[in-house]
C-alpha cells in the first residue's frame, strides 16, 4: 500500500484519528533497521478542538515494548507512561531502560 501508515501521520482535525476498537489495544510498527530510541511522543485532538469539549478517548495509561520481530509475544518492556489530558497535545515520554547493549532489530 502506498497510503502513509495512519497512526504515524500528523493529523489533529477531531475523527481523523486511528482508534482502538474497546478500552485496551495494541500497535506494531515494523522498522527498516536497528535503532536506540531515546523518547517516544503521542499527540491527541487537544480539548478546545473537539467538538464535545473533552478528550476522555484520549490514550491514558500506555506501555511501549521493543520487539525484535512482530511475531514476538513478549518483548522488552520501554517504560509505562500515562498521557495527561490536561497537559498539551503532543506529549513526549522518554526510553526508562537502558538500550546500549541491545538495540531494536527491523522486522
Amino acid at each position: 500500500c502506498s497510503l502513509p501508515f495512519p497512526p504515524l501521520q500528523p493529523d489533529m482535525y477531531p475523527g481523523n484519528c486511528w482508534a482502538f476498537k474497546g478500552s485496551q489495544g495494541y500497535l506494531v510498527i515494523r522498522l527498516s533497521m536497528k535503532i536506540y530510541p531515546t523518547a517516544f511522543t503521542l499527540e491527541h485532538v487537544p480539548k478546545a478542538l473537539s467538538p464535545a469539549g473533552n478528550i476522555t478517548s484520549a490514550p491514558r495509561d500506555f506501555a511501549v515494548y521493543g520487539l525484535d520481530d512482530e511475531y514476538q509475544e513478549e518483548g522488552k518492556l520501554l517504560g509505562q507512561y500515562v498521557y495527561d489530558q490536561d497537559g498539551e497535545p503532543l506529549q513526549m515520554f522518554p526510553v526508562m531502560v537502558s538500550l546500549r547493549c541491545k538495540c531494536l532489530s527491523p522486522a
